[in-house]
């Protein structure tokens, strides 16, 4: 559910990059950092459970991995977005980082996709 909230983030950041709203686009992203942790954390807490069950999770890490990248591009991009704030700017390192943002999600999407094979006993 986390990822979900932070991707809709991500998209309710997009559309108001694109009407000029650069307070609310940076506000929006300070949301996102702590949703985005908690995603991370939630993947990273899955992984550990696999281990601690005797299983190697590579999907699993690789989910952890992209998720600390997706925090990662969230908490810059908003850094990058505060001292624009007053003068109603985008800079455009916030917008690559808003894009990486994305495809981070979609590369997450992807991993999910993936079949798992399960070992019989």
């Amino acid at each position: 559910m986390a990822v979900e909230l932070a991707a809709g983030l991500l998209l309710a950041t997009a559309v108001s990059d694109a009407l000029g709203l650069a307070g609310v686009s940076f506000y929006l992203l300070v949301i996102g950092v702590p949703l985005t942790a908690i995603a991370g954390l939630i993947c990273f807490g899955r992984v550990v459970d696999a281990v601690n069950g005797g299983r190697m999770d590579v999907l699993g890490r690789l989910q952890a991995l992209f998720s600390a990248l997706l925090v990662g591009s969230v908490v810059i991009g908003a850094a990058v977005r505060e001292s624009a704030v007053p003068e109603g700017v985008i800079p455009p390192e916030a917008t690559a980082l808003l894009v990486l943002g994305f495809g981070v999600l979609i590369v997450q999407a992807l991993i999910a996709l993936v079949p798992i094979r399960r070992e019989r006993s």
